[in-house]
């Protein structure tokens, strides 16, 4: 715009007259590339000349693409309010203009019309039945109709790249978009009398739709049926009649709309000005604001982490169960987060945080199992000499040592192991007797079955046993390595001993304190579910203060802290009975040597010469079908 021999100087301009005008906002594909949606160096490689758009003014374009197409429209400048600026010095606002805004404004040069500027934008309603379509011909001068149009409408040019806007969780119903005419039979009454109800049980004052009025025509051809068998049909009932034929009617449509075979109506944005309108975005914010948050009691640790087991079992279960209900309810399906749909990663991230907690259950069958052999060990310590005594110092080390290192073993693999274990109990996969699985069961519900919708639904809650069976079958899954340390650790000691007992014999000591602990070491091996009742150091000294253990077992953003009932306490008793358990239902197969072992009774092998090596296959294969037999 120029101030040369024209332009502001130009008597039609601001000043002289002042034209206002209302248009809407055309199609994006014709203004969009009129900015670079990427970042670039040189200012001349800018399309166009910062934010400007296509506007169809209402009166002097037509409404359609036959008059004037959106290419041809002139461009509309923007009229910033004094608190955006200008940009100049860093100072400015991006407009939030949309393709399909009804905008306002004035003609910056007056009658010639040809320079238009955006002053306001007026605002949409949640109401407002938007179209998923713009830049056709839908609605024109001859063929009237309704202007609302989405912002995320499909234009005449697909977006390149990623620049396409995505709809946001914000902009999601949650209820699936039905026809106008159910959306208005469902809708509740706007402006007719409050609780008030007409004869047919439906808002006095509200339109009735096609489908009720046909609800009603039935149940009415059905009173006169009646009425011929049974003349004393009172009006009470017939009225009644009519009311649940009407309700059963509307409960039908809608169900029937939000079935998963049921097709979509368009319209499933809001783009609505209503700020406490249920979106997906509120959906997902209530269940992160309702997702309990473990707090572990360091007084009493192992009944802690069985609690937070559970607790994390309860946040895995509810995701589990949105991803089912998401085949078949709309709701669900719309507000499901990514990481939720893949019900694998679902089970892997449950099982690394339970790993988390069953290391302290395992650190604590540890530390009961270090306890217990000090503690039988100390008649041990005691009938040994003193010079005797670092000797056994180094043993003790070493045992230790080892137990730190088989049980961190353990801990290392739990993750792995506690994924098997959930999965085997959620049973997601279908099973190999041809049982369907979790996924199958929700698929074949959701075909077979009538969506739930934004109706309550249970929510599903995990009972301490599942906590107690999967401590079990971890501690029965790592028994037969346990065992095998503990067979290691009195083998050990029982090498010592003996050494102990022959040394001392020879030089004339007693022995009788060493020769009773082997009727002891058995007790090692006792039952490892001991372990979690297991205190260490608690009330150390007579005057200490008894320590004020905290209530909350976890913690939610919108209720705060709340603990576990009485009722859901977790029980050793009942651990020790699903260890019993799992093994008698899944014994523990010995461990297969990997390599070949010679008999105790067997001959020495001179390997440096041939002749002793085993000259004749099936000698050698008798020899490892023996092995085998031992270790079966």
């Amino acid at each position: 715009m120029s101030a040369e021999g024209g332009g502001l100087f130009n008597q039609g301009f601001v000043g002289q007259g002042f034209n206002w005008w209302i248009g809407q906002v055309a199609d994006d594909s014709f203004w969009r590339d009129n900015i670079n949606p990427g970042k670039f160096k040189d200012k001349k490689s800018v399309p166009g000349w910062g934010y400007r758009y296509k506007v169809r003014i209402f009166g002097l374009h037509d409404a359609g693409e036959g008059g004037i197409e959106s290419k041809d429209l002139p461009w509309a400048n923007i009229m910033y309010p004094t608190t955006a600026g200008a940009y100049l010095q860093n100072s400015g606002q991006t407009p939030m203009i949309r393709q399909g805004n009804i905008v306002f404004g004035f003609f910056l040069d007056g009658p010639e019309q040809q320079q238009p500027v955006i002053m306001g934008v007026m605002g949409n309603n949640s109401q407002t039945e938007l179209a998923t379509e713009i830049g056709t011909d839908r609605v024109s001068n001859t063929q009237p109709g309704k202007l609302a149009t989405s912002g995320y409408a499909k234009g005449n040019k697909e977006y390149t790249g990623k620049t396409a806007p995505t709809v946001s969780d914000s902009d999601k119903v949650t209820d699936k978009p039905k026809s106008s005419e159910l959306a208005n039979e469902l809708a509740p009454s706007v402006g007719a009398s409050s609780g008030k109800l007409n004869q047919f049980g439906l808002p006095q004052g509200k339109k009735i739709s096609a489908a009720q009025q046909a609800d009603i025509n039935s149940a009415k051809a059905e009173i006169e049926l009646v009425k011929e068998q049974n003349p004393n049909f009172s009006q009470d009932a017939q009225d009644n009649l009519i009311k649940n034929r009407v309700a059963a009617g509307m409960a039908a449509r809608k169900k029937e709309a939000d079935a998963p075979r049921s097709k979509a109506e368009p319209g499933a944005t809001i783009e609505s000005e209503s700020p406490h309108i249920q979106t997906a975005a509120t959906i997902k914010l209530d269940e992160v604001c309702e997702r309990k948050m473990v707090m572990l009691k360091p007084t009493s640790i192992v009944e802690s982490c069985n609690k937070a087991m559970q607790t994390d079992m309860d946040n895995m279960t509810q995701e589990i169960d949105k991803a089912m209900n998401a085949l078949a309810s709309y709701t669900d399906a719309v507000s499901i987060t990514e990481g939720t749909k893949n019900l694998k990663k679902v089970i892997k991230d449950s099982s690394k945080q339970q790993a988390k907690y069953m290391k302290v259950v395992m650190d604590k069958v540890k530390q009961y199992t270090e306890k217990k052999l000090n503690k039988e060990m100390t008649k041990a310590v005691s009938a040994l000499p003193a010079c005797k005594r670092w000797q056994f110092l180094d043993l003790k080390d070493n045992m230790t040592q080892n137990m730190l290192s088989e049980f961190n073993v353990m801990s290392g693999d739990m993750s792995g192991l506690m994924e098997g274990v959930l999965n085997n109990m959620l049973k997601i996969n279908d099973q190999e007797d041809g049982t369907p699985g979790l996924i199958t069961q929700a698929i074949n519900a959701a075909a077979n079955s009538i969506a739930k919708g934004n109706e309550e639904k249970s929510v599903p809650r995990v009972p301490i046993c599942a906590a107690e069976d999967v401590i079990a079958s971890c501690i029965a899954g790592n028994k037969p390595a346990i065992n095998k340390m503990n067979d290691k650790i009195i083998s050990g000691m029982d090498g010592f001993l003996n050494d102990m007992m022959t040394e001392l014999a020879d030089s004339g000591g007693a022995v009788g304190g060493i020769d009773s602990l082997f009727n002891q070491l058995s007790n090692i091996k006792g039952n490892m579910t001991s372990a979690l009742n297991f205190e260490d150091g608690k009330d150390l000294f007579a005057f200490e203060v008894p320590t004020n253990e905290a209530v909350a077992d976890y913690y939610t953003f919108c209720q705060g802290g709340a603990g576990q009932k009485e009722t859901m306490l977790p029980s050793n008793s009942a651990i020790n009975a699903a260890i019993a358990k799992v093994d008698r239902e899944f014994p523990v197969i010995a461990e297969k040597v990997s390599f070949a072992e010679p008999f105790k009774n067997q001959a020495n092998i001179n390997l440096k010469s041939p002749g002793d090596f085993l000259p004749d296959f099936d000698i050698a294969q008798e020899i490892a079908e023996n092995i085998s037999q031992e270790t079966q």
